[in-house]
């Protein structure tokens, strides 16, 4: 079987019980394999997703500020060496951090997004680059410049900050002006939360049924998680990474090149599947998203969602599987059958050896299942029944490839529950 025909029936396989939300591009040697979109990029008003539909891709953004400081670095309007209290004169240790450090995530600057009050509410007021920068500067480090690796949306913070003042243009506009329109990305840009972005799709959780993400403001997140894009401009950017069209090939190794641990500068360099591979993940209110690129092999899988609870770095490796020939199985249909019996698995359940709840419901005649996933927030899927006998009754759940099954003993008791969760990491669990 040709590996477009396997990788289109392992999609329809997801896409006819509806766990693909988003839009998934898939290319070998500069070849398109598979372009598409599944799911709603609008649920309000039925607009269904497209290969061009745009979309918030969070962290993705780090690499494009990446991008941009190298630039900067090249026409010596900064050095990725120097301090970063050389630009930002009243930065704190800003004569111990340097600009690479941020780039590379080694910066010991706290990671704002871990605030204990972020979530809950600082994420969804507006502040300034400014505002936002004063927010952690007089926070201690974490450790000393350089010495460790620590994820923070901070240190990119100060990284757009730098970008602004050494261009004289805010980052929105350099982004636009010197990577996305000279590569001909005309689909990406920077998302401020207030301009209309035509083809831009919802972002959206799930209780029941898909609702509204929690809100973002999107003033500040800018370099750090700030901007849009669709799977087709980011193929055209991961081309121009391999070709090295805006930044000289030695300073792109540099840029690609891990630091501590496999953390680069705005991407991870790892072996996956045994492979070396370049990739970032990226998550914002409701979009997640995730970018491999293969790049000994030239396979390169991209995967946009606007449904928070579709597991995108789960499924790109399972892709990723496929085009390198590997087995993987297929969900079964989620079509329905009768099962009388469902008071007798109402209650509650714990995961063996892991501090988390199962809650299993019935509302108006369905059984649903509430269970806390990323962040620990809570989520609530519809369970439908596909398989029973005397022996065992397995179920779906809806919006996620998720399985629940339940054993019984010869007398007809319930002896076992088995939890597949949408990784394929299986568990007992025990009613409590």
């Amino acid at each position: 079987m040709l590996l477009e025909e396997r990788l289109n029936n392992w999609v329809d396989s997801y896409n006819r019980n509806g766990y693909l939300n988003g839009t998934i591009l898939i290319a070998s040697n500069e070849s398109i394999l598979l372009n598409r979109g599944f799911g709603m990029a609008n649920w309000e008003h039925s607009v269904p997703n497209v290969p061009t539909t745009k979309f918030r891709i969070g962290s993705l953004t780090k690499a494009f500020t990446a991008m941009a400081i190298f630039q900067l670095h090249e026409k010596q309007k900064l050095n990725i060496d120097e301090y970063v209290g050389k630009y930002l004169h009243d930065y704190p240790n800003g004569q111990q951090i340097t600009i690479y450090h941020c780039l590379t995530n080694s910066s010991g600057i706290p990671n704002y997004t871990n605030a204990p009050d972020f979530w809950f509410r600082t994420m969804r007021l507006p502040s300034t680059l400014d505002q936002l920068i004063d927010s952690f500067k007089g926070s201690e480090l974490e450790f000393e410049p350089g010495s460790e690796f620590g994820y923070s949306n901070s240190a990119y913070a100060l990284l757009t900050a730098i970008i602004e003042k050494v261009s004289d243009m805010s980052y929105a506009d350099y982004i636009l002006q010197y990577i996305c329109h000279p590569l001909g990305m005309y689909h990406t840009g920077c998302d401020d939360g207030v301009k209309v972005i035509p083809g831009l799709a919802s972002g959206y959780s799930f209780w029941e049924e898909p609702i509204h993400s929690a809100y973002a403001d999107m003033s500040f997140p800018l370099g750090s998680y700030g901007l849009y894009s669709t799977t087709e401009d980011l193929f055209i950017w991961d081309q121009a990474l391999k070709f090295s069209n805006i930044l000289p090939k030695e300073l792109t190794e540099k840029m690609l090149t891990p630091n501590l641990g496999s953390y680069a500068c705005g991407w991870m360099v790892s072996e996956v599947m045994g492979k070396k591979c370049v990739h970032h993940f990226g998550d914002i209110s409701g979009f997640s998203s995730d970018f491999l690129r293969f790049v000994d092999d030239q396979v390169t899988i991209i995967f946009l969602s606007n449904m928070n609870v579709t597991p995108v770095m789960h499924l790109s490796r399972v892709i990723a599987k496929i085009v390198f020939d590997k087995n993987v199985s297929s969900p079964a249909p989620a079509v329905p059958i009768a099962f009388t019996n469902k008071e007798s698995i109402v209650g509650q359940y714990a995961i063996e050896n892991e501090d988390k709840v199962l809650t299993i419901t019935i509302i108006n005649k369905d059984l649903y299942l509430t269970i806390p996933k990323m962040y620990g927030a809570l989520y609530k899927f519809k369970l439908i029944p596909f398989f029973h006998d005397a022996t065992r009754t397995a179920f779906l759940t809806e919006m996620i490839y998720e399985r629940l099954i339940f054993y019984y003993s010869l007398s007809g008791e319930i002896e076992r529950v088995q939890y597949v969760d949408c990784y394929d990491k299986t568990y007992m669990l025990f009613k409590q």
